[in-house]
């Protein structure tokens, strides 16, 4: 039984004996760590924190400039791009909706061909998920004339029902006209090029002719005034009023209207609904997206993008460049710093790593008041439109931006990627250095 206790025992001192070792061994291997840490930390802040010659300093600050000027313009210009390509579609849709239902007809006349809409066919039509609104209307030239002038304009009916708040973000003066079920309104919405050449004010009141046999005219009183930036080459002088008038002066019944308009929810696939919206009414009739009716002013849209991926990859190049030269100085100035740091035993590979995370903090640096400065302008120019534009031009009072966190998120993790990749084949400028020519230069 001694035997057996004495040989337990040695055992057990055994394990004691290697759990010590290990802990000890592990306690040596993370202060081994902890000081190459500390001295990586302490290299870094000579290079990147305190640069050291005059023109280091220079070229870094440089490189700090040209990353905070190329994320200022990038967020500058996508805000832009995006604020166009939002606020031209949405006048649109706000005045014509997503999707038009009209009938297959090869003629390009204002003055559609009439059909008629089933109770049936409006119920399944307003079930689609991501239909918000649907509004029957018909439209048909006319002639307004006052006492000194006279203008060709459209009287677009719409029904009673329609959704005056898609529009009151276009009203400059007065209100919106109130249509009721019981009759017919004589108020009428006109727009702001037609008001001034004629000289009208909400509270006008005024003649439209029509053309037809027998000519009829109608005295409609204006209770309101528009402005949709786009008259003229993408849209007529449109006046909106009550569609029972179009249908009385077309002969038309009740139940026959020139078109359809869907209003769909926020971020629905148009072309998509159109295709599904197409089989579910009748033969005779064709869902058209927004894009369809106006494809040029949305190719002129679509054009915006390349313009933005040309101007963010210029961006990307200067920041790029300078990001390189400071680098290159950098790696040229601390010559026998590498060379001293190579006959220690650091290898290549940690010193182009500490170059490396040298050029990262730089381009934080940048992004830090690029972000400032882009959000900045962004911020500004969200709440107070400071820069304005010619709307008979540009479609638009003021320059509009729109910008979402992600993509600023995106850019600038991109922006710092694309930084630090560029900086991979000069940093191999290291392997280069011999440490005993390293040593001796001056």
């Amino acid at each position: 039984m001694a035997m057996v206790g004495l040989f337990l025992g040695c055992a057990a001192h055994d394990r004691l004996s290697k759990r010590k070792t290990t802990k000890n061994v592990c306690f040596l291997l993370f202060l081994g760590k902890l000081l190459i840490v500390s001295f990586i930390w302490f290299l870094f802040r000579r290079l990147a924190l305190d640069p050291g010659q005059h023109l280091s300093r220079l070229v870094v600050r440089l490189a700090m400039g040209g990353v905070a000027v190329g994320i200022t313009v990038m967020l500058a210009a996508i805000a832009i791009v995006n604020g166009f390509q939002q606020s031209i579609p949405n006048k649109f849709t706000g005045f014509w909706g997503h999707i038009q239902i009209q009938k297959l007809d090869l003629s390009n006349s204002f003055e559609q061909q009439p059909f008629f809409i089933r109770p049936s066919m409006l119920d399944s039509l307003e079930k689609i998920p991501g239909v918000a609104h649907l509004l029957p209307y018909a439209s048909k030239g006319g002639i307004i004339k006052t006492d000194s002038s006279f203008e060709g304009i459209v009287l677009k009916g719409v029904h009673w029902q329609w959704d005056t708040t898609l529009l009151k973000p276009l009203l400059t003066a007065g209100r919106m006209p109130i249509l009721t079920e019981a009759e017919n309104s004589n108020e009428i919405l006109l727009p702001l090029n037609i008001a001034k050449k004629l000289e009208l004010q909400p509270g006008s009141r005024i003649q439209m002719y029509f053309i037809q046999d027998p000519p009829r005219v109608r005295v409609m009183q204006v209770v309101g005034i528009y402005q949709l930036g786009i008259e003229g080459e993408f849209s007529k002088p449109f006046v909106l009023g009550d569609l029972r008038h179009v249908q009385r002066l077309n002969g038309w019944s009740d139940n026959e209207v020139g078109g359809i308009e869907v209003h769909l929810k926020s971020g629905m696939n148009n072309a998509k609904l159109a295709s599904q919206l197409s089989g579910l009414v009748d033969h005779d009739l064709e869902a058209y997206t927004i894009e369809e009716l106006y494809p040029n002013l949305f190719s002129w849209l679509g054009l915006f993008d390349l313009n933005k991926q040309v101007l963010i990859s210029i961006m990307l190049l200067v920041a790029g460049v300078n990001m390189i030269s400071a680098l290159l100085i950098l790696i040229l100035e601390r010559t026998s710093t590498i060379g001293l740091l190579k006959t220690m035993g650091m290898r290549n590979r940690s010193i182009r790593s500490l170059f490396l995370l040298t050029g990262g903090y730089i381009a934080l640096w940048g992004l830090f008041w690029g972000n400032l400065f882009g959000l900045g302008f962004y911020f500004l120019q969200y709440f107070f439109q400071l820069i304005p534009l010619d709307e008979a031009s540009y479609y638009v009072a003021y320059v509009p931006v729109l910008l979402s966190w992600q993509e600023v998120l995106v850019l600038n993790l991109g922006t710092l990627l694309a930084c630090v990749l560029m900086l991979l084949g000069p940093s191999f400028l290291v392997t280069r250095i011999s440490p005993l020519k390293a040593i001796r230069f001056d």
